[in-house]
This record gives C-alpha cells, sequence and structure tokens, in this order.
C-alpha cells in the first residue's frame, strides 16, 4: 500500500490538534518541558501585565514587580538606571496609558 503525502500530512495534523498544549488559548499551558503553567488573556480593552512592565522597561524602570492592581490602575515598582526606586502608573484600559499622578517626584 502506498502512502500519500497528503494524507500523512492530514494524519499527522489531527493527531498534534488533540495534543493538550495546542488546544485552549486560555487555561493551563504546557512549556514543552513537561511543566504547566496558567495563563488567561485579559478580557479585550484592558491593560494586561505584561504591556505594563514592557510599558515600564521602555520608561527606564527594570525589575518592576506589581503594588496595586484594580480594575482602573495598575501601578509597578521597580528600579531606574541608578539603581533609585520608581513608582509608575498605568489606566487598566486598552493601551495601557501612563498616569502622571503616579510618577515618583525627583529631587
Amino acid at each position: 500500500m502506498k502512502l500519500v503525502p497528503g494524507s500523512l500530512i492530514l494524519s499527522c495534523a489531527m493527531l498534534l490538534s488533540g495534543a493538550p498544549g495546542f488546544a485552549a488559548p486560555g487555561g493551563w499551558q504546557s512549556d514543552g518541558q513537561g511543566t504547566r503553567y496558567w495563563h488567561v488573556t485579559p478580557p479585550p480593552g484592558q491593560c494586561n501585565i505584561s504591556q505594563a512592565r514592557n510599558l515600564a522597561l521602555r520608561a527606564g524602570i527594570y525589575r518592576s514587580e506589581i503594588i496595586q492592581q484594580d480594575e482602573n490602575v495598575i501601578v509597578l515598582r521597580g528600579l531606574d538606571q541608578s539603581g533609585d526606586r520608581r513608582v509608575i502608573g498605568f489606566a487598566n484600559i486598552r493601551g495601557c496609558p501612563e498616569l502622571d499622578g503616579y510618577e515618583d517626584t525627583r529631587p
């Protein structure tokens, strides 16, 4: 019996579609190394924590941690290039705009 390459590809695709790492876009995800983690994408129109951390990094704040998160704001604290602590806040809406009231004032 001769296998047709198209049917082989189709059978492999059907086999992989049932794998747990490929199934759901949210919830338990596999990293391919035998460990799993919980990941849920935020609803559309909200700020994602990773987006806020990336924006803080672009603002010069690294090693950031969440100090406040609610339905309106996400506040991160981290270190700037000189090692001083800085606080930055973002609105919990699409695009994560920076809030001026949460930024540290420097002498």
